[in-house]
């Protein structure tokens, strides 16, 4: 039996680790021994982790030594990604990880590619990438060592392999989409909710850490537009992160009490998606946009910034539109969704006629790196 590990920074809340779930809840466990190795325990999905996943922790400490070179290497790497400043000065304090592997997985660009690459022993090595690795900050003349350890680096859309064209030989390159559980999500989705209760106001939905990518700003502001329309709305936001005080000071200054709310982490987003009536997605880049699909699946019409894969997963004035980066332009899509009920009913109905066979493909993808016959 194939020993495997996964690595990933941590199980807190976020796309990739929800991806990583709905992939190892898919996985034929019965084929191989598989670890799930993070940087520190715990994590708002840990109760989500299958039976017959080992999961471990590598329990990084951050000794004062590595703070030292942290607080130089930031001055010599301004525009760096912090996570390369953070590897540039934390890798000479950790040895090489004592356990051996078939084949080892670091599911994300940053600290686990790092990991993976220099203190992990495999006899194969994948390196994943769920974001636009130029549009988040990285610089490839300090990753390059660490992507040539990989055999296979995976992008989890077109867009996301095509780019690392720049830095890395197709031959190299693969695009596995991750996986989206259709039948989980229906299901999930079912489950009670107490926010969501007025059916006679438009529903505004929208998912994702409140972290500078994800731009809420312009939600908040496309907000303010509706109001000053006369539109009856409600936007909920659900999600927690380090914008949580900016996005609230923005939303009084605004005067949208009341009418947009941040509801936090919820570690079953589903129901709000469905109870909605729009789904609205303002990030500034994405390396594939996951919540997208979910909102798909649940039959929602979105309105999505134009970052370049929400063409890969919107039909633009189809299924939802995808629009300018700025609030204005947000706003009137939705009101556009919101004043006629017959494109709105008619992008339902084709919502609901879509099939997709992805989750099948990702696995025979999946299984095809780990028994080695790329």
């Amino acid at each position: 039996m194939k020993k495997i590990v996964f690595f990933v920074e941590s199980m807190h809340c976020g796309g990739a680790e929800r991806s990583l779930l709905s992939l190892l809840n898919n996985i034929d466990v019965t084929k191989y021994q598989i670890d799930l190795l993070v940087i520190k325990s715990g994590g708002e999905f840990e109760k989500f982790i299958p039976t017959g996943i080992a999961y471990k922790s590598i329990h990084l400490k951050f000794s004062l030594l590595d703070r030292i070179r942290f607080f130089i290497k930031k001055k010599r790497y301004k525009n760096y990604h912090k996570a390369q400043i953070f590897w540039e000065s934390v890798e000479k304090s950790h040895k090489a990880y004592p356990q051996e592997y078939d084949v080892a997985i670091a599911w994300g660009q940053g600290f686990a590619t790092y990991y993976v690459s220099k203190k992990i022993r495999a006899i194969k090595k994948y390196a994943w990438i769920n974001i636009d690795y130029d549009k988040a900050g990285y610089k490839f003349d300090l990753d390059k060592d660490k992507y040539a350890a990989f055999d296979k680096i995976v992008g989890v859309s077109e867009f996301v392999r095509d780019a690392m064209k720049k830095y890395v030989h197709e031959s190299k390159l693969l695009c596995i989409r991750n996986i989206i559980d259709r039948e989980d999500i229906l299901v999930r989705a079912t489950e009670p909710i107490k926010e969501i209760t007025n059916c006679s106001c438009l529903n505004i939905v929208s998912i994702g850490r409140l972290a500078k990518q994800k731009a809420f700003h312009l939600s908040i502001l496309a907000a303010k537009h509706l109001l000053e329309k006369h539109v009856n709305f409600k936007w909920y936001i659900v999600g927690e992160g380090a914008e949580r005080d900016s996005l609230l000071n923005l939303i009084k200054e605004k005067g949208l009490t009341g009418y947009v709310e941040l509801l936090g982490f919820r570690d079953n987003p589903y129901p709000y998606i469905a109870k909605g009536d729009i789904y609205v997605q303002t990030s500034l880049f994405e390396g594939l946009g996951r919540t997208l699909i979910e909102a798909a699946i649940l039959c929602k019409p979105i309105v999505s910034t134009n970052f370049p894969t929400a063409y890969e997963l919107v039909e633009d004035g189809q299924t939802g539109f995808v629009t300018e980066m700025n609030a204005e332009a947000i706003a009137e899509k939705i009101l556009l969704l919101h004043m006629d009920k017959k494109r709105y009913h008619q992008m339902v109905d084709r919502l609901s006629m879509k099939t997709d066979n992805e989750k099948q493909n990702t696995l025979e993808k999946v299984y095809t790196l780990l028994d080695d016959q790329v």
